[in-house]
């Protein structure tokens, strides 16, 4: 009985939600949401947080989706070679974006200012914590700059502050065990160094002199200031608004309403700009037509499993077998001519990263293309799930590369001892339990460790110098956990091209013998369109085989009238607690 009544109760919930669901869906994109916008266009874009690299897969992305990093630069394309769209209204305000997106809207909306088009930039001030110059780097591409005169302009460059905790750690009695292979990768020293070691200080200093470099030299040119002249305006920062706009750092001081003043008279229109969210949903708007080429993303750590341990959460993980399936699916579809690898990771387990570089090549040999897109870091295991691909595009701002290992755990027995706490243990086998908190690994196990290090470095490697064509000394210092820029990169001979998404799109077209002229649509792989499948399928997710309730035929065909689809059989229920059976 009362397996029936929780039962009933929690399909009364579901179909509550997806009427609730449904109701938002017809309203918002349905066709009682269709219009038709009014001509001329200004497009507005909120950039005080800039697009991420995949929408929120969670219950608010579920219910009301978001623009992606994809979606933006699609967008911004589309409305380019819209002649209802006079120009583009830009708010500013991220300056600890990643910088690879930062580049990827700079060259969208350079393409869009191409076609004739203005675009309008407001920030209430520019620099944020004066570690980042994000924000400014983006406002630089437009064509003006408003600031408010009570804000201000601390762009003073870009630092990296790192915590280490070694000392706090030997108070405490707790050790880091573990190793790395080689020099430069330097994750773990933050647990087990007092400081930057000398390779990883020298590295860092180097990609972040190639990141400032081509901030200096891109800005200059585009603000008219010799470069020179403008790294001594940033070393001497902060300046005031009027400062700011006495040294062309900023073209107008006034409030947002004076910038969207500024926006209408150069539209010729007394209307509110148009956030692009609502471009998007406009029925004459230019759509994706011609030859498909799929996406597929693999943004996040990356990990082994399916991901559906949380069926709530957000996706911010790029799970082996999604990609791995994504990969295959695109693979077989006979209307996509090649594959687009969105990669945006810092890295994770290597067996995952691994199998989704063995998906690569899988696809590959089925004669279609494959060409990966980098976002903002696509480094050790992000590396290597992009190394088998026909061609690699990362920007110049990308961080890449860090091929190498690192395996790390606590050891908190001193921590234990004086607390009084006695740990025991009981095993079968030399090295069981030899990844303990409780004790330290004997010399034995230590080389065990040190073992599988060598050959996970080893593989790692060997699959970079043949994917990539390098020799043993060139491979070497490509290697040794070494992290590039994007430009740095391509030097080493680690990526192909540099640039954005639509490159990569491009590059895939030729490989695949499409007319280069010819238009493209991008499909997603897994396909998105369904989100409400993707909702069932969670909450269907939280199960266990010990409830069951059989869903009524006309439940079933109830939900599938609201869009909302069901799959033959029992719908599983969460278990009942104990005094409940």
């Amino acid at each position: 009985m009362w397996r029936f009544i929780v039962g009933l109760l929690a399909t009364i919930g579901f179909l509550a939600l997806a009427l609730v669901g449904a109701a938002v869906y017809f309203a918002v994109s349905g066709p009682f949401g269709a219009k038709t916008l009014p001509s001329p266009i200004v497009l507005s874009l909120d950039l005080r947080k800039l697009p991420p690299e995949a929408g929120s897969a969670g219950w608010l992305g579920l219910l009301q989706p978001s623009l992606d990093i994809a979606d933006t630069i699609d967008l911004l394309d589309r409305a380019a070679d819209d002649p209802r769209v006079a120009g583009l209204f830009v708010e500013i305000g991220d300056s600890d974006a990643g910088l690879a997106r930062v580049q990827e809207l700079r060259q969208a909306i350079t393409r869009f200012r191409g076609k004739g088009k203005f675009a309008v930039g407001f920030a209430e001030s520019l620099g944020g914590d004066a570690s980042h110059f994000a924000d400014y780097y983006l406002a630089a591409s437009l064509e003006q700059i408003w600031l408010q005169p009570s804000g201000g302009f601390s762009v003073a460059g870009i630092a990296v502050e790192a915590p280490f905790l070694k000392g706090a750690l030997d108070r405490l009695g707790v050790q880091v065990e573990g190793g790395k292979r080689y020099e430069y990768k330097s994750a773990p020293e933050m647990f087990t160094e007092a400081g930057f070691s000398r390779p990883a200080r020298e590295n860092l200093q180097q990609l972040l002199d190639s990141l400032y470099g081509q901030f200096i030299d891109q800005v200059a040119r585009e603000r008219e200031i010799p470069a020179e002249w403008l790294r001594g305006l940033i070393d001497g920062v902060p300046y005031d608004s009027r400062r700011a706009l006495a040294e062309r750092l900023v073209d107008k001081l006034g409030y947002r309403a004076d910038a969207l003043a500024e926006v209408r008279r150069r539209a010729g229109d007394r209307r509110d700009p148009v956030r692009l969210e609502d471009y998007a949903a406009d029925d004459a708007r230019p759509r994706p037509s011609g030859e498909v080429i799929a996406l597929v993303r693999a943004s996040g750590a990356i990990v082994s499993g399916s991901g559906e341990s949380d069926p709530l959460g957000d996706e911010s993980l790029a799970t082996a077998d999604k990609v791995v399936d994504a990969l295959d699916e695109a693979s077989r579809a006979s209307d996509v001519r090649a594959i687009v690898l969105r990669v945006d990771s810092p890295g994770g387990t290597y067996p995952a990263a691994d199998a989704i570089a063995e998906a690569v090549a899988r696809a590959r040999s089925t004669g279609k293309p494959i060409v990966v897109s980098m976002g903002d870091i696509a480094a050790s295991g992000g590396y290597l799930a992009s190394v088998r691909a026909d061609a690699i595009v990362a920007q110049p701002t990308t961080i890449t590369g860090s091929i190498g290992v690192f395996t790390m755990w606590p050891v908190a027995a001193e921590l234990l001892r004086s607390l009084g706490i006695q740990a025991e243990k009981v095993s079968a086998g030399a090295n069981a339990g030899m990844l303990s908190v409780f004790r330290p690994p004997t010399p034995a196990q230590k080389a065990a460790i040190d073992r599988e290090l060598d050959r996970i470095y080893a593989d790692f490697t060997r699959q970079v110098g043949e994917a990539r064509g390098l020799d043993g000394a060139r491979l070497d210092a490509a290697a040794r956990g070494r992290v590039f820029s994007g430009i740095d990169a391509k030097r080493a001979g680690l990526v192909d091209e540099l640039g954005g998404l639509p490159l990569a799109v491009a590059i895939a077209k030729a490989k695949a013998g499409i007319d280069e002229v010819k238009p493209v649509q991008l499909r997603r792989y897994p396909a998105e369109s369904n989100r409400w499948e993707r909702l069932a399928d969670r909450l269907l997710g939280m199960v266990s085989t010990r409830t069951e309730l059989r869903m009524p035929p006309e439940m079933r065909e109830a939900l599938a009238r609201l869009g909302v689809p069901t799959h033959p059989g029992d719908v599983r229920l969460p278990p009942l607690p104990p005094l409940w059976r």
